[in-house]
């Protein structure tokens, strides 16, 4: 009888601290600014006290928006910093906010994540070391693309411009 009022109790406390918990407050963003600079593909801001790098929309949505980024250039970022990154929400570029992300944290760019052909796929793990946002894990011998996490930026499948040349057999493919 004792051991069913300790049950008892246990879930009545789970269940007031998942309710009380829950909380409708607003995303906080933090404002950063600095300069610019790409490195192998990535972008970062160096605010003179430290170096963040950036969490961005895809370059086809920043090029259809008309938002050029280069090296050395001065701007604000406002975003979420979670982990070692920071999640932009919106750029500041000579006075100019530039939204990316919605007021939810939301991509204002239409995501196509992209998917593996299982049939096709070998196995060699390359494009779960190349994506940027650990979208890619391994299931059984085949690669597998989280959509949540998948960004659309192609790395997996086209390469990095740089050493790795996307997928060796043409296993991945952007959704339609």
């Amino acid at each position: 009888m004792k051991k069913r009022w300790i049950i008892v109790v246990a879930v009545l406390l789970t269940i007031t601290f998942n309710v009380f918990s829950e909380s409708n407050e607003k995303i906080e963003l933090t404002s950063y600014s600095g300069i610019l600079k790409q490195i192998a593909g990535n972008w970062f801001l160096n605010t003179g006290e430290d170096i963040i790098e950036l969490s961005l929309a895809p370059d086809a949505f920043l090029k259809e928006n008309k938002i050029e980024l280069t090296s050395k250039m001065e701007l604000s970022v406002n975003g979420i910093l979670q982990e070692d990154k920071l999640i932009v929400h919106s750029l500041v570029i000579e006075e100019i906010e530039l939204p990316i992300r919605d007021a939810a944290g939301e991509a204002l760019w239409k995501n196509k994540p992209y998917y593996v052909n299982p049939d096709k796929c070998i196995g060699c793990r390359l494009c779960v070391s190349k994506c940027p946002n650990g979208a890619i894990t391994m299931v059984k011998g085949v690669a597998v693309i989280d959509t949540d996490k998948c960004d659309g930026c192609g790395i997996c499948a086209d390469g990095d411009g740089e050493k790795y040349q996307g997928c060796p057999v043409n296993a991945i493919k952007q959704t339609e």
